[in-house]
């Protein structure tokens, strides 16, 4: 099999303690969602730069990577704030491609694997949200659809959120999408993020799949 991909979505701050992190063979893919290219003097001269006009977020990054890269078993997806503890990565990679698990991270979600059969039967992940809830949403779809998810631990860490720690217009920017970003799972589930009940189908609609593009909803999110 060749080498796994490695996707890493990135707006602002330093990528480079990330970068060297990476102690095994990976076709590393960076989803550049700066405003000025920043990581062309960071990446590796082979990996593969996704320079983006605008940020598109966390969460349609994930999908890029997926619709770009489609023939792929699975994708290794981080962000650029994580440090990968040596040897992280590999049990990543074996508890990915072990076959009886559809989504496995690390820690907290800081790296995780999604499988192709896991995206066939769940879908994409829904847009709607920019950054946030994205990933409890996906839960809740795995959980619904049958897909077994697994969180190991190991040392890897997580900044979590340093764009926002660290840059004033990034969090204003947060300050305006997040709330809306909660109360659509609320919409969309019936309860609040990461909790039990709640409806069977998004919206009640009876539907698995169901999602209803809205171009002003994700004008309305998206950070400038």
């Amino acid at each position: 099999m060749s080498e796994p991909v490695l996707a890493i979505p990135f707006l602002a701050g330093d990528l480079r303690p990330c970068l060297d992190s990476i102690d095994i063979p990976v076709r590393l893919v960076v989803i550049d969602n700066s405003p000025t290219g920043e990581t062309w003097d960071v990446v590796p001269d082979d990996a593969h730069v996704i320079d983006m006009p605008t940020n598109i977020g966390y969460t349609a990054s994930v999908n890029l990577v997926i619709r770009s890269m489609p023939h792929e078993p699975y994708w290794l997806i981080g962000n650029h704030d994580t440090v990968f503890a040596p040897g992280d990565l590999s049990r990543l990679i074996e508890r990915t491609e072990s076959g009886d698990v559809g989504w496995v991270g690390v820690n907290d979600w800081a790296i995780f694997g999604l499988t192709a059969a896991a995206v066939e039967r769940v879908g994409f992940w829904d847009e709607h949200f920019f950054n946030y809830c994205s990933d409890a949403d996906y839960e809740r779809r795995c959980d619904l659809a049958g897909v077994r998810r697994e969180v190991i631990q190991g040392d890897t860490t997580h900044a979590g959120s340093a764009v926002i720690k660290g840059y004033p217009e990034y969090a204003r920017a947060n300050r305006h999408s997040y709330p809306q970003e909660v109360a659509y799972f609320e919409q969309k589930w019936g309860v609040p993020v990461r909790s039990d009940g709640g409806y069977a189908t998004p919206f009640d609609s009876g539907d698995p799949h169901h999602t209803v593009p809205d171009l002003s909803h994700l004008r309305e999110l998206a950070w400038r």
